[in-house]
């Protein structure tokens, strides 16, 4: 597998691997699925990289829940920090199957990596107050509205991904320069301490890292997922070509245990919120006050047509990505 990936280039956040469609035939991490997939009796281990915070705490509560062992699936859950970091362990085949947010994906396609999105991820609703993304800035901070990030800068979790767009569409929405912002990479951990110390103007940070930021004299601009557009899907589960036709067993085993974990938090959010302790390393006082995310169980295009529009408007890519190739449902 190995020596059909001719190179590896760093481009923004995203690793860009060129890649011999004619020998990427390693299946990856996991044995290959029977024609009816895994099952309780005959198992399958796997790995699925996640993002840190709110993406792999839904994952690690369907594991918790047993979810995926109904289905046949182990799954070793491999938190990163974010989407751009996972593309690579898909196509080397370290990772069965990646959860990313969905320009990190569209973006990858378009530039020739063999992934396509198998199922959702993270989305929000229509109403701010309830957005698990947050743009915070320090307390005493002079930045008060969306048009008062122009010319700033911002800490986001990976360059050229779903916060560039989000925070380029609100900027644009508000009659502000988007071409002005300014974005330097930092894990959700490493924000804070870079307001406080005055190395960024503001940082797009995710629950559960909003909630604890907000305890700590930070203060919410606003809600950026929302303000970009009302109940955009944010997040993907993806993987590699190659893993989906030799495991078509395995990834829909994986489809129906996360759209089993969705539609659980989404009638027992109460349960999900006691359990982010355990999941998502969140203090017992602050995770009555964490907004959840909204969890589907079907890939949203119309967001994902979004995304891919404004992609093109902002210089991401040349050629709108091609949304319907990049789906595999």
């Amino acid at each position: 597998m190995h020596s059909t990936i001719s190179r590896i280039v760093r481009n923004g956040a995203v690793l860009v691997l060129a890649v011999s469609l004619a020998g990427c035939g390693d299946s990856g991490p996991s044995t290959p699925a029977s024609a009816d997939g895994p099952s309780r009796e005959k198992p399958v281990s796997i790995k699925v990289g996640d993002i840190e915070g709110a993406p792999a705490s839904f994952l690690a509560f369907g594991i918790q829940k047993g979810f995926f062992a109904e289905r046949g699936l182990n799954v070793e859950l491999v938190r990163q920090q974010g989407g751009a970091a996972i593309v690579p362990g898909l196509v080397s085949g370290d990772l069965a199957i990646g959860g990313s947010n969905a320009v990190s994906m569209l973006l990858a396609r378009s530039r020739g990596v063999p992934v396509q999105i198998i199922a959702p991820g993270t989305s929000v609703g229509a109403d701010p107050a309830k957005d698990f993304s947050a743009v915070i800035v320090a307390e005493n901070s002079p930045i008060r509205s969306i048009a008062d990030l122009a010319g700033r800068t911002v800490a986001v979790n990976t360059l050229t991904n779903v916060s560039e767009i989000v925070l380029k569409a609100s900027l644009e929405e508000a009659g502000a320069d988007p071409k002005s912002l300014k974005f330097l990479e930092l894990g959700f951990p490493e924000m804070l301490p870079a307001i406080t110390q005055h190395r960024v103007d503001a940082a797009l940070v995710i629950e559960p890292f909003a909630t604890i930021a907000a305890s700590q004299a930070t203060r919410v601009v606003f809600r950026p997922y929302v303000e970009a557009k009302p109940n955009l899907a944010v997040g993907t589960y993806s993987a590699s070509e190659s893993y989906i036709k030799a495991n078509p067993g395995i990834v829909r085993a994986f489809q129906e245990a996360a759209a089993r974990t969705a539609a659980h938090i989404t009638a027992n959010p109460e349960e999900y919120r006691t359990a982010l302790p355990a999941v998502a390393n969140v203090r017992a006082d602050l995770a009555p006050k964490v907004n959840i995310p909204v969890w589907g169980t079907r890939v949203d295009v119309e967001s994902l047509e979004f995304f891919a529009d404004r992609m093109l408007r902002y210089g991401l890519v040349e050629t709108k990505p091609d949304v319907s190739a990049a789906t595999h449902l």
